[in-house]
């Protein structure tokens, strides 16, 4: 590959625009699902099509219908820091307090012919990813966008025998997608021309300089959801004695089982920096996922004074999830050097969540109550944290509270999940990297280049990072016997 080839496949590895902790298209990782209360795999409600829809045979009502209004709350603070490039010193850089609100909405309707048979019908859409808007200090990260899911899904449940169920359902899953970042054209170019040490506005670029800040916007979405948008559940449940029910469901990425990615098509517009003009380009875009397999698992069993104990987890195969592989194309593009691929790195790892808690049994009363508590293991290690991916060891709390009148049930669930403060001191992303590279000749075998290869190369993402997430679910559902 001659010098200029590896100048582009370097510079094109120059933006990062990481996702937030949650991986929107697999049904675990939805907040108000799952440990929220009032839902579980073991429970025939709405929330089962998705999560377990074995569960769905329990039910009691022949007719159910079910709209819910959900939605995410976090609240983000960061203060970033700055590094040297000669000497690797940290200073105190911007700070930046923020509060990211994510809705959804879902409706299903639950039918149960039989004993032994129930279907199931839902369309929905979960609280989306969205990134920071509106924070140029954090533009080489995230200048805001979205990862939304709308989903529609038809399931099957089967009670084989009174202890043993079985379900399936499938969904079809139409992925919206928008990212907003910023590369730095002078930290691509190392110490070369046009780099670090170039003019902008009569003094060194350095790193992070705006002038050298030049601007992408990609919107793209699935043209084909039931090529490899659709997602399959499984589900089981036994009755391992009289009123324990352990359930299990696994659940495949978008296009099955032996999907490896999720591609997704769209435009891009670039504004190229101002050093350069800041003229805007338009051109094509495709966006290339790699979603995560899901695996949900509880056990209810019932306790004195009407309680019931739910003890529940879900897995999360997040580590197959390295980043978005975005790719950019038009006429204008090569002329005006625009990197015709972008590694957008995520680094996370595999999730583990646990909870427990305790609810009243539904038996007609007028109120029902409960509340469970929890944990999930870090979906990155600290050193990866940026402000797309705040995500360590967290704690969670649910809350839940019912109401029926008559055939009407209103409920309401309150979840509060506390990621404990993160201080990054040496951060996976370092400028560094990049010059190290440039300057040293694009030698791949270098640690140095590995990080520029694998998208860690960037602006620093060192600093002190916080967040809360309130999750909220308001469901009302009408009984018909």
């Amino acid at each position: 590959m001659s010098a200029a080839g590896r100048a582009i496949r370097v510079a094109v590895i120059a933006a990062c625009c990481g996702s937030a902790g949650r991986a929107a298209a697999s049904p675990g990782t939805d907040p108000t699902v799952g440990r929220a209360v009032f839902t579980g795999a073991t429970l025939p409600v709405a929330s089962s099509i998705v999560l377990d829809p074995a569960a769905l045979a329990l039910g009691t009502s022949e007719l159910s219908f079910y709209v819910g209004f959900t939605g995410t709350l976090d609240q983000i603070s960061i203060d970033r820091k700055l590094v040297d490039l000669d000497t690797g010193a940290l200073s105190a850089g911007p700070r930046i307090r923020t509060t990211v609100i994510s809705p959804g909405i879902d409706g299903a309707v639950l039918w149960r012919p039989t004993e032994k048979l129930a279907f199931g019908a839902q369309v929905r859409t979960p609280p989306e990813q969205k990134f920071i808007e509106g924070e140029n200090d954090l533009r080489y990260f995230t200048l805001g966008g979205y990862q939304r899911e709308l989903q529609t899904s038809l399931a099957l449940s089967v009670k084989a025998t009174n202890e043993l169920l079985f379900g399936a359902s499938i969904t079809v899953d139409w992925t919206f997608m928008r990212l907003r970042f910023a590369r730095d054209t002078a930290l691509a170019a190392g110490h070369g021309a046009g780099g670090v040490g170039s003019d902008c506005g009569g003094s060194p670029c350095g790193v992070e300089n705006p002038l050298a800040s030049e601007r992408y916007d990609l919107y793209a979405r699935q043209r084909n959801p039931l090529g490899d948008g659709y997602v399959v559940n499984l589900g089981v449940m036994y009755e391992l004695a009289r009123d324990v029910w352990l359930a299990a469901s696994y659940h495949t990425p978008p296009g099955g089982a032996s999907s490896t990615t999720n591609t997704l098509d769209g435009d891009t517009t670039v504004v190229q920096a101002p050093r350069a003009g800041g003229q805007v380009l338009h051109g094509g875009g495709t966006v290339y996922l790699s979603e995560p397999v899901t695996v949900d698992a509880e056990l209810r069993a019932r306790l004195p004074h009407n309680l019931d104990v739910h003890v529940g987890g879900r897995w999360e195969d997040l580590s197959r999830n390295l980043g978005y592989d975005v790719r950019s194309y038009g006429s204008t593009f090569p002329r005006a050097n625009i990197p015709e691929w972008i590694e957008q790195q995520r680094d996370f790892k595999d999730v583990l969540a646990l909870w427990a808690g305790v609810e009243q049994v539904e038996h007609g009363e007028t109120w029902h109550f409960g509340g469970r508590v929890g944990f999930e293991t870090a979906a990155v290690p600290d050193r990866s944290t940026t402000p797309n991916t705040i995500s360590p060891t967290s704690a969670t709390l649910d809350l839940g509270a019912q109401l029926r009148l008559g055939s009407v049930v209103l409920q309401l669930s309150y979840g509060l999940q506390y990621f404990p403060p993160v201080s990054v001191t040496k951060s996976t992303f370092d400028p560094r990297d990049r010059v190290t590279c440039v300057d040293g000749g694009f030698d791949y075998t270098t640690a140095a280049c590995a990080a520029v290869r694998d998208g860690f190369a960037l602006p620093t993402a060192a600093g002190d990072y916080a967040r809360i997430e309130h999750a909220v679910r308001l469901g009302l559902r009408y009984d018909w016997n």
